[in-house]
C-alpha cells in the first residue's frame, strides 16, 4: 500500500512501518473487512487478485474461500510481512508479487475477481488503476474496493490535508459518488455499496505513521481550524485541553462487475 508513483530505494512510510501494518487491528480486521468478503463473494472457482495487499491481510481472507489468490504490492517489506503471516496460517493457495496497481503485471482476463482495500487513495491515476482493472478481471468478473472517502465534495480539501500532514503519500480521498463515476467511465457496472466507519483514536492513529513531533502540532492545528460542517461530518473530538482526542473515517465498501 505504497504510493504508485514511488521510485527509488529511499524507504516509505510503508516500508518503515511494515509491521505496524502487519499487526494492526485495524487493517487485520476492520469493519471494511466482512463487507468486502460479503459483496465480493469469493469461491472455490475464483481467481483472485488484491492489488496494493500491503501486509496481506485482504488477500488471506480471500484465500479462505479462493482457489487461487495472488497479492500485489510495490513495497518489498510489506510483502515480506504478507509472506510470513501466510505461513503462520498454513495458506498455500496466496502468493505475493511485487508490481504497481497501475500497471498490473498480468495477461487481460486472467482474474474472476478483484479487490482493493484501504489503498486506492495513494494511487496517483485511479483512472489508469481501474482501466488495468478491466483488463486483468474476465468477462463476468467482480471488482470490489474498500476505501477512505471524503463525505462531500466540500469536506474534500480539508481532509487531503489532514491526511497529507499525517502521511505525505496520501494523494486524494474522493467521494463515493466520484468513485461510482470513475468505475463508469472505466467500463463497470455498478452492482451495491455500504459505507462503514472507523472511530480512530489520534495517539494510535499518529503512531501508525511514525509522525514527528512537527506533524501532530500541525495536525492539531488543523483540526482546531476546520470547516464546522466538516467537523461535524469527521467527528473531530477534542479534551479538555483543546486537543484533538479521535475522529471518524468513513470507508466506502464498493462491488462492479465487468459484464
Amino acid at each position: 500500500m505504497k504510493p504508485e508513483s514511488a521510485t527509488g530505494s529511499e524507504p516509505t512510510i510503508f516500508d518503515l512501518n511494515a509491521r505496524r501494518y502487519a499487526e494492526s487491528p485495524v487493517h487485520q480486521a476492520g469493519p471494511s473487512l466482512a463487507v468486502l468478503l460479503r459483496l465480493a463473494e469469493p469461491g472455490p472457482d475464483d481467481v483472485a487478485l488484491d492489488v496494493a495487499t500491503g501486509t496481506g491481510h485482504t488477500a488471506l481472507a480471500v484465500a479462505e474461500y479462493a482457489s487461487e489468490v495472488v497479492g500485489l504490492d510495490v513495497s518489498g517489506k510489506m510483502l515480506a510481512e504478507a509472506r510470513r503471516l501466510a505461513i503462520e496460517r498454513g495458506r498455500q493457495n496466496v502468493r505475493f508479487v511485487e508490481g504497481s496497481a497501475e500497471a498490473l503485471p498480468f495477461p487481460a482476463g486472467h482474474f474472476t475477481l478483484v479487490t482493493a482495500r484501504h489503498a486506492p487513495h495513494h494511487f496517483r491515476s485511479v483512472e489508469t488503476f481501474l482501466a488495468e482493472v478491466f483488463r486483468v478481471l474476465e468477462a463476468g468478473g467482480r471488482f470490489v474496493i474498500a476505501d477512505q472517502v471524503s463525505p462531500t465534495a466540500e469536506d474534500q480539501a480539508w481532509i487531503d490535508r489532514w491526511e497529507k500532514i499525517r502521511d505525505p503519500s496520501h494523494f486524494t480521498q474522493r467521494t463515493p459518488e466520484a468513485w461510482r463515476e470513475l468505475a463508469a467511465k472505466a467500463g463497470f457496472v455498478h452492482r451495491e455499496s455500504a459505507e462503514v466507519f472507523y472511530d480512530l483514536e489520534f495517539g494510535w492513529w499518529t503512531q501508525q505513521a511514525s509522525a514527528t513531533p512537527e506533524q501532530i502540532a500541525a495536525l492539531q492545528e488543523h483540526a482546531r481550524v476546520a470547516p464546522p460542517e466538516t467537523a461535524r461530518r469527521v467527528s473531530l473530538a477534542f479534551d479538555e485541553g483543546g486537543n484533538v482526542r479521535s475522529h471518524r473515517l468513513p470507508m466506502l465498501v464498493a462491488r462492479f462487475d465487468k459484464e
